[in-house]
């Protein structure tokens, strides 16, 4: 069927609005690339500053020995948010509904096409045209299973190296050797995040022919980040200088067994454009039970990524999407690597799932998605989503959907629920 439509005049040709509406996601595109940031400081900055200095504040000695107050995996945020920024969906050169010239009734017919999150190897058809906008709120709620708002860590106040190098003239007498005195202090730190991400992708799609079809997309992103620390430096054999303690004793804040605690926190915003998404898919074989394609994207950093609104470096995703149109059922497998550079790190990225016809006008799409990166420690290692969503077909060739997404473990940076909308024409 999809090879009839280059066969006969495209149902828009006759409307010459049709050319023009091509422009709306150009003129979209140039609107949003005037988004931009304005701020002294970038949001990776102040996390990285979070209680900066502290230990040479508060050591004793009066010497720095800078110990890491960050949770491990909030100090590598950006490597985090990498995945993330695939959790929200680019919106899919494949519209949910289109219309095909059917020969046995000399009529065009409407064609159930792919959900949103995943792919389907069925492309646009020739001299089709998509225009989409898709908006995704996440807002984090976890950080390797533990709470963002209660994040915690507990850690020598002072390495061993440090240590060695401390005077000591009795080994055997605190009093006498600073290296027993406060080998045994303690740093620990309490961290309340609060991370929301919101993200409005605008794009456009256009077959080539019945098997190509490209597409090109851009998103504008909004995020906020705020944190509150505080940390303390605590004695447990109360075994420190007897001076130090007592010029501390009244304006120290913390419990009486702490030596000092310094708190900090900022509340900052970031809002710009985002990358740019560009997007190639090729349908090279179908048999009767399965379809084939090959998708490739290359996002293009546009977005500032040192407020966390895009990557570091240009990026390619290759994918191979294997699916079928069935009359009630379209399942679908898609399989592909992000291979990213730095801090935004490469990982293997799989889909599986299907969607279901329950009306002639209405989709419902159930999705497996999940995520590895082998390369770095506790950094999104294996990320495990479902999804369940619908696409609807109120009238004409108008798309509305809807999808929603949860976790299926902890590792790394989740939220408890993703939401996303989308609006789509095809013309």
């Amino acid at each position: 069927m999809l090879s009839s439509v280059a066969q006969r005049p495209h149902p828009h040709c006759a409307r010459p609005w049709a050319s023009a509406v091509t422009w709306i996601p150009i003129a979209c595109l140039v609107l949003l690339s005037l988004a931009s940031t304005a701020r002294a400081a970038s949001l990776e900055s102040h996390l990285d500053g979070l209680l900066g200095g502290l230990s040479t504040s508060i050591s004793p000695v009066g010497v720095g020995d800078p110990r890491p107050v960050l949770p491990a995996g909030l100090d590598e945020l950006s490597a985090s948010l990498a995945t993330f920024r695939s959790l929200a969906p680019v919106p899919s050169a494949t519209g949910a509904f289109r219309f095909a010239w059917d020969p046995e009734v000399g009529t065009f017919n409407r064609m159930r096409k792919g959900p949103g999150l995943a792919d389907t190897a069925q492309t646009l058809g020739q001299r089709f045209r998509t225009i989409s906008l898709a908006y995704t709120r996440i807002d984090f709620d976890t950080l390797g299973g533990d709470s963002l708002s209660s994040l915690a860590s507990d850690q020598p106040a002072f390495s061993e190296a440090f240590l060695a190098e401390l005077p000591c003239d009795d080994p055997t007498d605190p009093q006498l050797c600073d290296r027993l005195r406060f080998d045994d202090d303690r740093l620990t730190t309490d961290i309340d995040v609060k991370l929301a991400l919101d993200q409005f992708v605008v794009g456009g799609a256009f077959g080539l022919t019945d098997d190509i079809d490209v597409s090109v997309a851009l998103s504008l992103n909004h995020l906020r980040l705020r944190a509150r620390a505080q940390a303390r430096l605590s004695d447990p054999n109360a075994d420190g200088p007897p001076s130090f303690e007592s010029s501390f004793a009244q304006a120290n804040p913390c419990n009486p067994e702490d030596r000092l605690c310094a708190a900090d926190g900022f509340d900052e915003d970031a809002f710009g454009t985002g990358d740019i998404y560009l997007r190639s898919k090729w349908r090279f074989r179908s048999t009767p039970w399965a379809d084939f394609a090959a998708s490739g994207t290359l996002t293009i950093p546009t977005g500032n990524a040192d407020d966390f609104l895009g990557f570091h470096r240009p990026t390619f995703t290759p994918l191979l999407i294997v699916s079928k149109d069935l009359p009630r059922l379209s399942p679908h497998v898609n399989l592909g690597y992000a291979f990213r550079d730095g801090k935004d790190v490469s990982q293997a990225i799989w889909i599986a799932g299907t969607d279901i016809r329950l009306v002639d006008r209405l989709i419902l799409a159930v999705d497996f998605l999940g995520f590895h990166d082998d390369k770095r420690d506790d950094i999104n290692d294996d990320v495990l989503q479902s999804a369940v969503g619908f696409k609807a077909n109120p009238l004409g060739s108008l798309v509305v959907s809807a999808n929603f997404q949860f976790p299926l473990n902890r590792d790394g940076l989740r939220a408890d629920v993703i939401y996303t909308g989308q609006i789509e024409w095809t013309f």
